[in-house]
C-alpha cells in the first residue's frame, strides 16, 4: 500500500492539533477533518472557528462538524469515506461506535511519556511537578482512555524558561513528526507493540478553577511552576484589593527577607517582589482584572501605592 492511498480521517480542535493535521495531509490521503462546530464566543458573541477548522478552511479540506459523536448521520458519513485510520489529536473521547469504523484502528498523539500522565492535562501537570523532561506518545486507541499499545515515544526536555505555551508548541511539532512512522508501523504485520506498564501509571486530570489560585504560603519554586503551567492561559492568579491579578512572568529570588508571606515588599521600575514561605518572586508581567496583560513597567505606572500590599 502506497502512502497516498492510505485514507485518514483527522480529529482535532486546538492549535496543538494543527502540525499533525498538516503532516497527515502531506503524507496520506486526507479524507476529512472532524472538529467542533463553530460557536459564539466572548463579549461580542462573534462566531469563532476552532484552530483546526480555521486551518481546514484555509486549505479547502473536507470538514465535518462533530457535535454529537454518536449521531447516526455522522457515523454513516464517516463509514462512507472508508478510512484506514483515524488520527486523533487534542480532541474528545471517541465512542465505541466510531472506533469500530477505521480498517486498521485509531491513533492518538498524547503529550506525555505514557503511562505517565494519562488524562486531559499532561503538559500542565509536568510543569506543576517541576519535571525535567516530558515527551510525546503515539498509541492505538482503546475504549479505556490513554491505555492503548504504544507505537512511538520521544523525550522532550523541559527548559527553565518553558511555560505551557512554549512546551505545547515544542510537543506538537514532535507529535507531528511521529505521525507518519506511527501510521506505517500499524501496517507492519510482524510488529510487536509496547504494552503500557500499569504499575507505572500516573494521572493528569483536567485543570479545575481552584488549581489556578496562587498560594503564597508555598515555596517560591512551587509558585513559579504554577505560574508557568497556566501561561499564557488561563493564567494563575492572586487577589490584590479584591481584584484578580494574573501573573504570567516571574523569577525566583533565593532570599530570606523578613516580611509577611504574600507581601509586596519591593517595587522598582520594571518589577515588584513578593514574599513566599521560602524565597520570593520577582514579577515582571501581569494582568489586572478587567485589563489587558502588560509588563510591570506599565502596570506599576498605572497602579499607585503597590508596596506593602498583601496578596491573598
Amino acid at each position: 500500500m502506497s502512502n497516498n492511498s492510505i485514507n485518514i480521517i483527522f480529529f482535532g480542535n486546538t492549535n496543538f492539533s494543527n502540525p499533525a493535521l498538516v503532516e497527515c495531509n502531506n503524507h496520506f490521503n486526507l479524507k476529512a477533518v472532524v472538529t467542533n462546530a463553530s460557536k459564539k464566543m466572548g463579549r461580542g458573541q462573534k462566531i469563532l472557528d476552532t484552530p483546526v477548522m480555521q486551518l481546514a478552511k484555509e486549505n479547502d479540506f473536507n470538514t465535518i462538524e462533530g457535535d454529537d459523536l454518536k449521531d447516526k448521520k455522522l457515523i454513516k458519513q464517516l463509514k462512507n469515506l472508508k478510512p484506514d485510520f483515524f488520527v486523533v489529536v487534542a480532541y474528545r473521547i471517541l465512542p465505541k461506535e466510531l472506533l469500530e469504523i477505521p480498517k486498521y484502528g485509531s491513533i492518538n498523539i498524547h503529550s506525555s511519556l505514557l503511562p505517565k500522565y494519562r488524562g486531559a492535562a499532561p503538559i500542565q501537570h509536568a510543569i506543576l511537578n517541576q519535571d525535567k523532561c516530558t515527551g510525546i506518545s503515539t498509541f492505538l486507541i482503546e475504549p479505556k482512555v490513554d491505555t492503548g499499545k504504544i507505537l512511538e515515544q520521544e523525550k522532550v526536555k523541559i527548559e527553565l524558561n518553558d511555560n505551557f505555551g512554549s512546551l505545547s508548541e515544542k510537543l506538537s511539532k514532535v507529535g507531528a513528526r511521529l505521525i507518519k512512522s506511527s501510521v506505517l508501523k500499524c501496517l507492519d504485520n510482524n510488529l510487536d507493540l509496547t504494552i503500557q506498564d500499569e504499575s507505572k501509571v500516573t494521572f493528569a486530570p483536567k485543570i479545575k478553577k481552584e488549581d489556578l489560585i496562587i498560594d503564597w504560603s508555598k515555596e517560591a519554586d512551587t509558585i513559579l511552576a504554577r505560574i508557568k503551567a497556566f501561561c499564557p492561559k488561563p493564567g494563575a492568579y492572586t487577589t490584590l484589593k479584591n481584584k484578580r491579578l494574573k501573573i504570567f512572568e516571574a523569577q525566583v529570588l533565593n532570599d530570606e527577607i523578613n516580611q509577611k508571606v504574600g507581601c509586596i515588599y519591593n517595587v522598582e521600575k520594571d518589577f515588584f517582589d513578593i514574599k513566599c514561605s521560602k524565597g520570593s518572586l520577582r514579577v515582571t508581567k501581569v494582568q489586572m482584572e478587567g485589563k489587558k496583560a502588560m509588563n510591570c513597567r506599565d502596570f506599576i505606572v498605572g497602579y499607585q501605592n503597590l508596596k506593602s500590599n498583601i496578596l491573598v
